[in-house]
């Protein structure tokens, strides 16, 4: 795992946390953060290598973890960390610095996967994600973040995509978006390198199970 503490953007009424530097102004009318300069968010990634593990194994181990309840509370003192980090500087940016994720058990907090991305990539998928949030689920003020939950991010590894079947990882973002307290998550896809990304679930896991509904 990659556990230096990197300083992060927040941008366009939603926060985008990464492993990514930056800053970004803050909406004076709504209270929302803000944050794009010539229609592109302020996002530089910061390499990271990708996992060359493989394999089903990897995700069960994630999807498995036990019990169910203490990566819960270990994701909301992570998150808690996270928003705890952000400051306002001169101008009404806002600066956050992620948590140091060797500090929390269960894998919470790795967001290498993102290095997959290059910068105008993640602009495109947080729009995206940023879009369907305020048009389509009609929430307004949710804060987005890119996903640390690692039963989310097994998809990643795992050699079944469940609700996004028949992309490779190369393929699929992962969001998190806070609405009034309670989290939820988006898995993003796209065609390929250079096409549009769009939000092909909604949920709080990827595996397919019966009655899973899309969208």
């Amino acid at each position: 795992m990659h556990g230096k503490n990197k300083v992060r953007f927040v941008a366009a009424g939603m926060i985008l946390s990464l492993i990514i530097a930056g800053c970004a102004p803050k909406d004076a009318d709504t209270g929302n953060e803000g944050g794009k300069e010539n229609g592109e968010y302020n996002i530089m990634t910061e390499s990271n290598e990708v996992p060359a593990e493989t394999g089903e194994h990897v995700a069960e181990d994630c999807n498995q973890l036990q019990p169910q309840a203490d990566i819960e509370a270990v994701l909301a003192e992570y998150r808690a960390e996270r928003q705890k980090s952000q400051s306002t500087i001169d101008g009404g940016y806002i600066l956050a610095v992620q948590p140091n994720e060797e500090n929390y058990a269960y894998g919470v907090g790795d967001t290498s996967y993102t290095a997959r991305f290059d910068t105008k990539e993640l602009n495109e998928a947080f729009q995206a994600a940023e879009d369907y949030i305020r048009n389509t689920l009609q929430i307004t003020g949710a804060l987005v973040y890119a996903c640390v939950d690692p039963r989310m991010t097994a998809i990643y590894d795992d050699s079944d995509k469940g609700v996004a079947s028949g992309y490779d990882a190369d393929n699929i973002f992962l969001c998190e978006y806070s609405d009034q307290g309670s989290w939820h998550y988006l898995i993003l896809v796209r065609d390929g390198k250079g096409t549009d990304w769009t939000v092909l679930f909604q949920g709080d896991h990827y595996r397919t199970k019966e009655g899973d509904e899309q969208g």
